[in-house]
């Protein structure tokens, strides 16, 4: 395991690695219907990014992000304070449910609201049982968003007072992972091959159909069994793919310019339009800050 810290000027901001999803902030001079919620103390430490294989953990102030979708699902959590979920993201004044943990379906459109300082996201792995266990653990759900994780009190405290290094992920991981049951789950062993593709080249061009012949499959079959598997499409997934290899080619020391042609992009423009769209503001505005980026090999 290895640590490297992003020190920018500027106003913090995380540093986004394998992570497909976000949050928004919505000011407020009160907590108003937030008032009921207790609030837990957290130490206001730096940022942490976790690359946790195909995973990835934020723990840090919320950002500040517009209403989009996630190619993975995310487990957002209110560290000292209460978030909230928009009924509708398109009209935000229709109201939020409030809760202190919610789980966010794959490609869904969303709005949060985050009144508090500190916040955790998880984004899972898609290839795994992430997503149905944590559907196990929601005690209520409001429309496609489940809410009220059935041990949120332990895990908010586990997050909130982690030591945040190298060192306190990895005496955390594994109660984290056992505290949500997360473990490698039995993939179809053709859709973890071109998963594996996607995630080692994102910059190839073989389309979904060559990737389905590779493995044996009908175009149509691929795209309806990647799908099924993973809770995106060979296109997202791609497109995750790359994003990912963008960042991590950018904390190697690369310009954005040449991120973007290594990790699949026609240009440094073509990067900007899809980052902003999966998350809601402009990648050069995530290099502006102070990040603690871990990347861990542990289940």
């Amino acid at each position: 395991m290895s640590a490297a810290m992003i020190s920018m000027a500027g106003i913090s901001r995380c540093i986004v690695f394998s992570l497909i999803g976000g949050v928004v902030e919505v000011n407020d001079s009160n907590d108003g219907p937030f008032a009921a919620l207790s609030k837990t103390s957290c130490p206001q430490a730096r940022p942490l990014l976790v690359s946790w294989n195909a995973r990835a953990l934020y723990i840090g102030p919320a950002l500040h992000l517009a209403a989009h979708r996630n190619a993975v699902a995310v487990l957002a959590i209110g560290l000292d304070g209460p978030l909230g979920v928009a009924l509708d993201p398109a009209d935000p004044g229709r109201g939020f449910v409030n809760c202190r943990t919610a789980l966010i379906e794959p490609n869904q459109l969303h709005l949060l609201a985050t009144p508090g300082a500190q916040y955790a996201f998880l984004y899972v792995d898609a290839l795994s049982n992430d997503l149905k266990s944590l559907h196990g653990r929601c005690r209520r759900r409001v429309g496609k968003v489940g809410f009220d994780l059935d041990n949120e009190d332990a895990l908010i405290a586990l997050l909130a007072g982690m030591d945040r290094s190298a060192e306190g992920w990895q005496a955390t991981v594994d109660r984290l992972a056992a505290l949500l049951s997360l473990y490698p789950a039995g993939t179809d062993a053709r859709i973890r091959k071109v998963a594996g593709a996607l995630l080692a080249s994102p910059a190839a061009e073989t389309d979904a159909a060559g990737h389905a012949r590779h493995v044996g499959l009908s175009s149509s079959r691929f795209q309806h069994l990647f799908k099924e598997q993973t809770g995106v499409s060979f296109r997202r997934y791609r497109l995750w793919a790359r994003l990912q290899a963008t960042i991590s080619n950018v904390l190697d020391g690369r310009t954005l310019t040449q991120a973007a042609h290594e990790a699949g992009f026609s240009s440094s423009a073509h990067l900007s339009a899809a980052f902003k769209a999966m998350f809601g503001l402009p990648l050069t505005k995530l290099l502006s800050g102070n990040v603690l980026f871990v990347r861990s090999s542990q289940e």
